[in-house]
């Protein structure tokens, strides 16, 4: 005889409910902010408001938790390392600009609405080295495959395309001005100079010592 009983769900752990709580509250911070209320936090997340308080200290507690779970939903990592290989450089560098971007302002958008602050005492900001070290040996990988179109190595051309998209893209250094995936690949393989990249001359070490 078959048994037609639903299985009941396995109770989550402490942190699987936090975990589940946090990605719950993302949406509603990143549209209300520190303003989001404890009914509406229990209600995004399907639970009780004493739930709630029972996995988390309080709401400072959960936004910490939030921003983190944000940025571990924001991993593009297997993106990056689905781009083709066989892509043109140009267009290379803007697909991996866009994926970049985009993490960015989902963790800008976040940042923003809960206030850009420095991290309280008790709740460091935990940055995911693994997860940043991953996507660049990604980019690293990508970049190998035009090394002869580079007149830098791939690693340090990986380092200035992460650099220069983070500073094009964080609202409070540019200003506000939007630049597209275009725009920072633009720049970043022809700089801002018309023509022909001009050569700066550096010092001769074997004139140096000839006048010495």
């Amino acid at each position: 005889m078959v048994d037609d009983k639903p299985t009941r769900a396995k109770p989550l752990s402490r942190e699987g409910r936090r975990q589940a709580i946090a990605d719950a509250v993302i949406p509603w911070l990143k549209q209300h902010g520190r303003s989001v209320t404890s009914r509406q936090i229990a209600e995004a997340a399907g639970v009780a408001e004493g739930t709630v308080y029972s996995v988390f200290v309080d709401k400072e507690d959960l936004i910490h938790a939030a921003v983190e779970r944000n940025a571990e939903h924001a991993s593009i990592v297997e993106d990056v390392a689905s781009i083709p290989v066989d892509l043109p450089l140009a267009a290379t560098v803007v697909a991996v600009v866009d994926l970049v971007q985009h993490r960015l302002r989902d963790m800008f958008t976040l940042m923003a609405a809960i206030g850009f602050r420095p991290p309280a005492a008790d709740h460091p900001r935990r940055v995911n080295r693994a997860e940043s070290d991953a996507v660049a040996e990604r980019i690293v990988a990508l970049l190998e495959h035009h090394r002869a179109e580079l007149r830098i190595p791939p690693h340090r051309a990986a380092a200035l395309i992460r650099i220069t998209t983070l500073s094009m893209t964080h609202p409070m250094i540019s200003d506000g001005e939007a630049f597209t995936p275009e725009d920072i690949a633009d720049l970043l393989l022809h700089g801002i100079a018309n023509g022909s990249r001009p050569i700066i001359a550096q010092p001769d070490p074997a004139s140096e010592f000839a006048t010495a």
